[in-house]
């Protein structure tokens, strides 16, 4: 076998093995969500999409079920919705900025304003049921559109 022969076998062999690794590692590397560092939150939405802050306890099995539900959740939208987890017991004053009582509960915002919150456990459904609903307001009129509050009737109407 010549040195030319030797070489292509090679590049035959190594180039689909790269490329193989190169699409397991897109395809199984974990999505990046949005961490408190050194104290401080994650404050505002990604451009047309929305930040979603669980404030937690770790080791609370209401918590911790919010939070497996909030990332499959960020997996299912990708780059639009961001899940940020802030431990309520080691950051207090963030908890209390966002008016939160008693965890789990979850802000979710979009540009630097809370659109919505709610407290205790939701499923999946109900999770991904708001989150379409608010970006879909947010496609149909602007960053600035905020879901409709129960109770409450639009002025003139």
């Amino acid at each position: 076998m010549t040195h030319d022969e030797h070489a292509s076998l090679i590049k035959k062999i190594f180039m689909p093995l790269l490329i193989t690794a190169i699409l397991a590692g897109v395809w199984f590397y974990p999505k990046p969500t949005a961490k408190i560092a050194a104290g401080k939150a994650v404050t505002t939405s990604p451009e047309n999409g929305l930040l979603i802050v669980l404030h937690r306890l770790p080791g609370e099995s209401a918590s911790e079920q919010m939070a497996e539900i909030l990332n499959r959740v960020q997996t299912k939208y990708g780059k639009q919705v961001i899940v940020s987890q802030v431990d309520s017991k080691l950051h207090p004053e963030v908890s209390k900025a966002q008016g939160v009582t008693k965890p789990p509960h979850v802000v979710i915002i979009s540009g630097k304003e809370k659109v919505f919150d709610f407290q205790g456990p939701w499923t999946q459904a109900q999770v991904e049921y708001k989150v379409d609903q608010i970006l879909r307001g947010l496609k149909s009129v602007g960053k600035d559109w905020r879901p409709p509050v129960p109770g409450m009737t639009p002025a003139g109407g």
